[in-house]
This record gives structure tokens, C-alpha cells and sequence, in this order.
């Protein structure tokens, strides 16, 4: 009775066979060290990951801890002196009171002036205070862009904001330079805030592949977030020529319209 199988057992199918186990074989020879080569990747990007986080929140720490350091210093050297000086005038104008109730008074009067001079440089200090956030930022920004190989420079006037501006720029930095980290491929980033006419303008511009923005949750939730403020978002992009993102408002009554720079590097 012949073979139910002749195809199977003849001898151009076992070469066939032979050949298909071997390339299998092969294949299986190639993925494995491929895979292998992945997952080793892969974890040391989790690892690099991990570490860069941890390096952006020390980054945080210390320009917090370093504002808190500089803004404690300068009280004390600024309450120090006003206190002892108040003390010393209160006392002249006790002892004056019943002597002479003009030179008291005039005292008294010297009194009060140093005070509200002690007031106005209290509050000055206190603006570096709500400054941290941005500097921190920026300092983080620095780190993440420049861990990638990208250059980061930047221009910032120093001028007094509201805090609920200054954290809304300062998020609106850290989306911009998180978008030129995964998507830009950019060389070079300029962050850039100035006050004209009292507008104040920032500016993040990045020398990337541009082309077409897609919105997503992240510029969403930054133009969401300006607007709470008055400010303007724009986006500029080219392919091949990079993007451009800018957000403009009016200062609020009262703020001062524009300071030396203190943050700058080219």
C-alpha cells in the first residue's frame, strides 16, 4: 500500500523542510539577542528616566533653598538695622515727652517714616520670593534640554509679578521645553521674557524640524491656563525652520513696567 505521505517522505520535500527549519532556526537565532538588546535598552531608559526626575525636583530644592537663604539674610540685615533704630527713637521721644513735646513729636515723626521705609524694602525682598518659582523652572529646563544635547539660552527680565502670573509662565516654560524634548529634535532653545509699554512677552524658540502643531492636553491645558490670566498664546512653526512660542499680556496697575535683567546668558 503506498505511503499516504509521498510528498512528505520524498526527497525535494525533506530538502524544503530542512531549508524552512533552518531559516526559522535562524530567524529565532537573530530575534533572541534583538530582543534581548531592546529590553536592555529599555530599562536603561527607565533607569536615565528616573534619574533625570530625580535631578529636576534637586534642581527645585536647591534654587528654593538658596532664595529662601538669600531672602532670610537680607531680612535680617534689613530688620536688624530698622528695629534698632526704631527702638532707639521711641525711647528719644519717651524721654522727650514731657522736655519738649515738639523735638518728641519730630521724633516720633522719624519714627513712623523709617518704619514705612522698613515696609517698602520688606515687600521688595519679598518679591524674590515669588521669583524662585520661574528660576527653578528655568534651572530645570536647563537640565532636561541640555541632558539631551541641546543647548538652552536665555534673556529674563527681572521685573515684580503677581505669583499667580510668575507660576503660570513658569508652567507655561517647563510645557514648551517639554514639547522641544520628545518632538522638536532641536538643537538650540532661546527662552526669552521682556517688558515693553508695560506688555510683558514671553518668548521659547527652538531651532527644531517645525512644521504642524497637533494640540494636545499639554498646550490645551497652557493656553487654558494664560487665559486665566489675560495672556495670549501664539504659535509660530515652519517645517525646517523651527517653532516659536509666545505669550503676551498688560501688566497690572501698579507693578513696575520693567527692571534690569538679572537673568542672562547668550
Amino acid at each position: 500500500m503506498p505511503s499516504p505521505w509521498p510528498v512528505l517522505y520524498g526527497r525535494p520535500a525533506m530538502v524544503k523542510l530542512v531549508a524552512l527549519v533552518a531559516v526559522l532556526t535562524g530567524v529565532v537565532t537573530v530575534i533572541g539577542p534583538v530582543v534581548a538588546c531592546m529590553n536592555m535598552v529599555y530599562r536603561r531608559n527607565q533607569q536615565r528616566n528616573a534619574e533625570l526626575k530625580l535631578s529636576h525636583d534637586e534642581v527645585r530644592r536647591l534654587a528654593a533653598l538658596a532664595e529662601r537663604e538669600r531672602i532670610g539674610r537680607d531680612l535680617h540685615d534689613l530688620l536688624g538695622h530698622t528695629l534698632s533704630l526704631i527702638t532707639l527713637k521711641s525711647e528719644l521721644a519717651h524721654k522727650l515727652f514731657d522736655r519738649d513735646a515738639a523735638a518728641a513729636k519730630r521724633e516720633i515723626g522719624d519714627v513712623e517714616r523709617v518704619a514705612r521705609d522698613a515696609l517698602a524694602q520688606v515687600r521688595r525682598a519679598v518679591t524674590g520670593i515669588r521669583a524662585a518659582g520661574f528660576a527653578a523652572e528655568l534651572a530645570s529646563a536647563k537640565l532636561l534640554l541640555e541632558s539631551n544635547g541641546v543647548r538652552l539660552d536665555y534673556d529674563i527680565a527681572d521685573t515684580a509679578l503677581p505669583v499667580e502670573i510668575e507660576t503660570a509662565l513658569a508652567m507655561a516654560v517647563r510645557e514648551a521645553v517639554t514639547n522641544v524634548q520628545r518632538h522638536a529634535q532641536a538643537s538650540q532653545v532661546h527662552v526669552k521674557v521682556c517688558v515693553n509699554d508695560r506688555i510683558l512677552a514671553l518668548t521659547v524658540t527652538d531651532n527644531g524640524r517645525g512644521g504642524a502643531i497637533v494640540p494636545g492636553n499639554g498646550l490645551s491645558g497652557m493656553r487654558e491656563r494664560l487665559a486665566t490670566i489675560g495672556a495670549e498664546l501664539r504659535i509660530d512653526s515652519t517645517r525646517g525652520r523651527g517653532t516659536v512660542l509666545s505669550a503676551t499680556l498688560p501688566l497690572p496697575a501698579g507693578e513696575p513696567a520693567v527692571a534690569v535683567a538679572v537673568l542672562r546668558e547668550a
